[in-house]
């Protein structure tokens, strides 16, 4: 299901805020910084990030549906893993910032508003990665499978060393 783009949340279909602290708590038990709806098998456009800089939607967002709107042409080469590769990091080039909009919930999960927000560094790093979830895209797509192959023995080590 990771490889295969979701559709956009239907709110006549279902409230939202069931799913989203579900996708809550299991990011928070996994110990992530985000997590999508295809990572749990659900096929709808919504993720949740911890967020590090831009707190203004709360620690934790709730991203429906999102657009990209902008994207810095300043790139960096950063450090992603993921809840479904654990234990497998890798660098990986992704803009600095980014303007985006979505949907999300109040604060008292009963409502659903229409946003527009600027994420930088990490908080754009972690929105893009869930952006890329919901697309059919994966961390591993952006980066060659030798360096997939070198970061996987890495983690193979850590693993018989117990340093996982």
């Amino acid at each position: 299901m990771l490889e295969t783009p979701v559709e956009c949340f239907d709110f006549e279909k279902m409230h939202p805020a069931p799913v989203a602290l579900d996708m809550i708590d299991l990011m928070k038990k996994e110990g992530g910084l985000g997590l999508s709806a295809n990572q749990v098998g659900f096929p709808y456009q919504i993720f949740v990030m911890k967020a590090i800089l831009n707190k203004q939607y709360g620690d934790i967002t709730v991203v429906m549906n999102p657009v990209i709107k902008g994207l810095s042409k300043e790139v960096e080469l950063g450090p992603e893993g993921c809840l479904s590769h654990p234990g497998l990091f890798l660098r990986v080039k992704r803009p600095i910032s980014c303007i985006v909009e979505f949907d999300t919930l109040t604060s008292d999960y009963k409502n659903v508003i229409h946003v527009e927000a600027k994420y930088n560094d990490i908080d754009a790093r972690c929105f893009l990665h869930e952006y890329d979830h919901l697309h059919g895209i994966q961390y591993i797509d952006r980066v060659s499978k030798l360096k997939i192959q070198r970061a996987d023995t890495k983690r193979l080590k850590r693993i018989k060393y117990g340093r996982a």
